[in-house]
This record gives C-alpha cells, structure tokens and sequence, in this order.
C-alpha cells in the first residue's frame, strides 16, 4: 500500500512528513532555500545549511518572489534534498502526495507544479491545495475542542512574505471575501534588521541571526503606548538590564552557538563564551511587530490586521458574518508570536458589533500540515467533499489545462 507524503510548501519552510507517521509525531521542517555562505562562497541547499559552521552575511536565493514560486531550478534542488533518504526519504513513484500552493496561484505556476510532479518525478497522484484551505480541516478540534467541522471558519495566515485572510462557507472558500495584508515574517525581519543597524550594530547582511532574534526576543504588545512608555528609560542601550521590558541578545560566535541566545539563558554554552558581543533590545521587541497593526509606520498604505479581517467579513454573506467572527483562526509561522492571539481578538473586537472569538492552535506554523495528514487519513469531513485527488492516468488524459480545473473546483 502507498503512503501519503503531506508537503506544506511554505516560501521560507517545508513542512514535510508522511500522514501514516506516529500520530505524536510532528513532521520535519526544512528552509525552502539555497544559501551561499558570504566568506567560503559554498552553497548549501535546504536543511544542509546547517552543517555550516560560517553563518555570518549569507545570501539567501529563495525559489519564491514575492510569495510565489517562480524559480523552479532552486525548487527542485530543494525538493530533491528532502526526497532523500537523508531527510524524508521518499521513491515519489510508490508515493501519494499533497502539496500546498499559495493563495489565488496564477495558473502558469499551478501547470508548472503539476508537470513537473507528474512528468519528473512521477508521483502515482496528487493533491494541490492552499495551505488555508487545509487548515480549516481539523479546525473545530482547535475552536471547539470537539471533531465537528464549523460551518464557517475564517483562517488568518500570517505567513512569511504576506498575511491572507480567507473566509471559508460549508468548506468553500468566498473568493470575494480573501484579503491580503503585505507583510509577513519577512518584511518584520529586515525592519528590526534596519532598526538596530542604525541604533547598535550594522546586522543588515545577518537575515539569519535576525531572524532568530525576532523569533526569540518579540512579542505583540497589548497596549503600545503603555509599554512605550516603560522602555522609556533605555533608549540607546543604556537602562537595559533595569528596565523590566530590557533584554540582551548575546550574538553568536559561530564556535560556540550558531544563533545566540538571551543573556542569562544560554546555559552551558554561556559559559564557554568568554568575549561576548551583546545587541541590547527594548522597544524594538514591541515596535517592530507592531507594523502589523499599523502598516503606515512602514510605509505601507494599508490598513492594519484587524482592520483587514474586518473588510474580509464584510464582503461576505450578511448571514455568515457573526459567525465568521466567532471563528477565527490564526495560523502561519508568524503568528506564533506572543500576544498576537490576544492582540488581534482585542483590536476586532473593538470594531466588531458581535462576539468575536480568535483561537491559534498550538503550533500555528504546523496547522496545514496537520489537516494535509487528517485529510490522507480520511479522517476529516471535509474527505467526504467530493474527490480532490487526481491520479497520473488522469492528468495524462486530460492534459494540464484541465488538471488545474480540477484542483480549482475544491478550492
């Protein structure tokens, strides 16, 4: 019998596993990237970059631009990598495959995608469906606590190149209603990036220790201007350690640790750091991801998350918005932020005129993944919607063009 392999093709991660794994068993997360180190000018694809011992000022080429896969030669270095039996291990001709896709894909890259799983590596059959779409499966489990799918959901994905909004109706996505917010985890990164090169340190070429750094030292602040007014007195670096809102990141030395850590939690590995390189932070643990709310203080002309969620509710049916509202879920890499489950529910509430309820699974990176597994397992209700999959026989009957038709009418 042929297992499922379940694939969350994310432009900065792949979430990749097989459905039949242990069901506490979370799949394996690989960059999406070829990485070139800036001093040795090796190239690293995937998961290898972490061999890699010279980790300052690498060049990332990533086989997405702007949130869409465009550069298919990168992708399929990548795709092989994890194929391998150093990762996944995968023969995609005894393999079922779902993949995911981004929001409203053009349909050259779909056609793309479905040649080159079809004709190259030959997989038997094929899912190809948004990342959104598979997180509503599963979704009652984490609003509700029970196995009854919602009849409404509305997934906020705050990924890394955009966010999306999409309302979901009896499992049908309301196109009309899908908005898309232009900052991600990435935009947040090269804004702290430029934030403490010009307060501290130039960090503009380290995208991969900043990136640790956002993901370790920033939180979503539920009233600005009170925590503000906290860091006040450490403004420059000086009052750090004093000010309740004050950490200092201890940067790497690329022998000791890879990514540095907090000062004071650095354990053992402390210890061996004799001289120390420290990036104090403050307000930017708060401010930077505060452009989600307030694009403007970017320069984006857009308005903020809650903001957005609420113009999505309402170009939906009058009939389903209340309960839209109390159903939202917040997925994606970012949101794994903290405060922002509670920020985003406090700001909607504020300009909704009903209840309004915002739950974030535990893992809210995995949350496609995991009902991508539900759905090979034919665990989900959503399973019973019809035939998603299509075979290779299939695709070769009735050519790509209708092979992008089929995926579209389960949207």
């Amino acid at each position: 019998m042929r297992r499922t392999l379940v694939l969350d093709n994310g432009s900065h991660a792949i979430k990749g596993g097989y459905a039949s794994s242990d069901s506490d068993a979370g799949p394996r997360v690989i960059p999406n990237t070829v990485t070139r180190t800036k001093r040795t000018k090796r190239v690293y694809v995937a998961d290898l970059i972490d061999k890699s011992s010279d980790l300052s000022g690498l060049y990332y080429r990533s086989p997405f631009e702007r949130g869409y896969l465009v550069r298919w030669d990168a992708e399929i270095a990548v795709w092989d990598r994890i194929f391998s039996n150093d990762v996944i291990g995968c023969t995609p001709t005894d393999t079922d495959l779902i993949v995911t896709e981004p929001v409203f894909n053009f349909r050259p890259i779909q056609r793309t995608m479905d040649e080159i799983l079809f004709e190259e590596y030959r997989f038997p059959s094929l899912i190809r469906t948004t990342a959104t779409k598979l997180a509503t499966i599963g979704a009652a489990d984490v609003i509700y606590g029970d196995t009854k799918e919602p009849d409404c959901v509305l997934v906020v994905d705050v990924g890394h190149a955009f966010t999306y909004v999409v309302p979901y109706v009896n499992g049908k996505q309301v196109s009309a209603g899908v908005r898309r917010l232009d900052i991600g985890g990435r935009i947040l990164t090269n804004y702290l990036k430029e934030t403490v090169s010009f307060r501290y340190w130039d960090m503009m070429d380290e995208t991969y220790i900043m990136n640790a750094v956002k993901e370790k030292c920033c939180f979503v602040s539920q009233d600005f201007y009170r925590d503000l007014e906290t860091a006040r007195g450490c403004s420059g670096g000086r009052g750090v350690r004093s000010n309740p809102l004050g950490l200092e990141y201890v940067l790497p030395d690329f022998t000791h640790s890879k990514q540095g850590f907090i000062r004071g939690r650095g354990g053992d590995v402390e210890q061996l750091m004799s001289d120390t390189q420290i990036l104090p932070l403050c307000n930017e643990r708060f401010a930077i991801p505060e452009a989600l709310f307030h694009p403007a203080d970017i320069g984006l002309e857009q308005g903020g998350l809650h903001e957005t969620v609420i113009q999505a509710v309402n170009a939906c049916p009058e009939a389903t918005r209340g309960v839209l509202l109390s159903n939202i879920l917040l997925v994606g890499g970012t949101a794994a932020l903290p405060g922002l489950e509670q920020r985003l529910q406090s700001e909607v509430q504020a300009l909704a005129p009903c209840r309004v309820q915002v739950t974030a699974p535990q893992h809210p990176a995995l949350q496609a993944w995991q009902g991508g597994r539900a759905l090979a397992r034919g665990t989900a209700a959503a399973a019973g919607r019809g035939d998603w999959r299509l075979t290779r026989e299939q695709y070769e009957e009735i050519g790509p063009d209708r092979a992008v038709a089929h995926f579209e009418g389960f949207d």
